[in-house]
């Protein structure tokens, strides 16, 4: 077997493990197959690809505006953010701070789903549109974990993966997308371009914070237990590993 199929079994497995993943799964196939008995064919999937559409702005202005807004003094505060997302800029190989957590993604359904409601006033209408809106997102835990992992993908994901290493290597303030069309928002709010034409950050790792600040040696101490995961290699490796070892 190749290396690359070794890889994407990993990966697999790795996407699988996600409690979230599982979850979001199970509730996009249910909203989907609820939609089509309801809606024709023709609409349920324009709604559909409407959800989807809607997933990508979000995408992006949730990781600029959320997950790299103002960093909070307090203590428990960061802790949240750091497992939101700061932790998997400290800890980029680590396989249980790559995916968001269900407490965040779950309240921003419920407000998407509020707000599908409201507009299309059809219990069936907002189905198909939060079949879209998960698979969106379902797609972005997919493709981000490619981008994290030896398998080597495709042209399209290959220039997304230079882009994001800039985001966790050059400049957090840079290259939010990761799925190929949410890209046009980096074009057009110009955090895109070419990673070495833009200026390096001070410490992208830790967005900027000192490598003995409080907060930060706090969320690393509470998260310390949480995976035994060995930093120092990729998460997938080490999941191939063990599979392997079985």
């Amino acid at each position: 077997m190749s290396a690359q199929a070794i890889y994407l079994g990993a990966l697999r497995r790795a996407y699988l493990s996600d409690h979230s993943v599982l979850f979001y799964g199970v509730l996009a196939i249910g909203c989907g197959i609820a939609s089509f008995l309801h809606l024709d064919a023709w609409e349920a999937l324009l709604y559909g690809a409407i959800g989807w559409a809607v997933y990508l702005p979000e995408e992006y202005f949730s990781h600029v505006w959320v997950f790299h807004g103002k960093i909070p003094r307090n203590r428990f505060l960061y802790r949240l953010l750091y497992r939101l997302h700061l932790g998997h800029h400290d800890k980029p190989r680590r396989l249980d701070l790559l995916f968001t957590p269900t407490w965040y993604t779950l309240p921003a359904l419920l407000l998407n789903v509020a707000l599908f409601y409201a507009v299309t006033r059809d219990v069936w209408h907002t189905a198909a549109l939060c079949t879209g809106l998960m698979l969106g997102y379902l797609m972005f835990e997919w493709w981000h974990l490619i981008v994290h992992s030896p398998y080597e993908p495709g042209p399209v994901m290959r220039y997304i993966r230079r882009q994001h290493m800039g985001h966790h290597h050059w400049n957090e303030t840079r290259w939010f997308t990761i799925t190929p069309p949410a890209v046009l928002f980096d074009v057009v709010c110009r955090t895109g371009g070419r990673v070495h034409d833009a200026p390096r950050s001070k410490n992208p790792p830790t967005a900027g914070l000192e490598a003995n600040d409080e907060r930060l040696l706090h969320a690393r101490r509470h998260y310390s237990g949480a995976s035994d995961w060995n930093e120092d290699e990729s998460a997938i490796w080490q999941l191939e590993r063990r599979q392997a070892a079985q």
